[in-house]
């Protein structure tokens, strides 16, 4: 069973935000895998770090398109991508510290941010910038 897969109805239509979206979904299906097919029920912290690293990487590119346009959203969303970091490096650190963390409040968690959080905070965000570029601004 996959959880996380591409599809074109997450798709927001700006080629590098959805070339990185699709790789956080692959990650994000890394760390649930171990939730299924393992006889813990436990995600790795390996694949966990590798998801937060490429989510603050994503992020930051994110947030730099976001105050090249002036988006008038920044604060908020910038706001948005803490706060799923922290949430991240929370179930990481319970991870590494031989912690049980909640497999199913984690694959919501994870549900939330890339398909909740990319189809409405980032998909707003595309439309913004895609009318920003459409009048010559950005």
């Amino acid at each position: 069973m996959t959880y996380f897969e591409w599809s074109s109805a997450i798709e927001l239509g700006h080629p590098l935000i959805d070339a990185q979206h699709k790789q956080l979904l692959i990650l994000a299906e890394a760390v649930v895998d171990p939730l299924l097919n393992s006889k813990h029920h436990q995600p790795g912290a390996d694949e966990l770090q590798a998801l937060i690293d490429y989510a603050r990487a994503h992020f930051a590119m994110e947030e730099g398109l976001m105050r090249e346009a002036g988006y008038l959203d920044l604060a908020v969303h910038t706001n948005q991508h803490a706060s799923l970091l922290t949430e991240l490096r929370t179930y990481c650190s319970r991870v590494r510290h031989g912690q049980n963390t909640n497999p199913v409040g984690l694959v919501a968690f994870l549900w939330n941010w890339l398909v909740l959080h990319v189809d409405a905070a980032d998909r707003q965000l595309v439309v913004w910038l895609q009318a920003r570029e459409a009048e010559g601004k950005a």
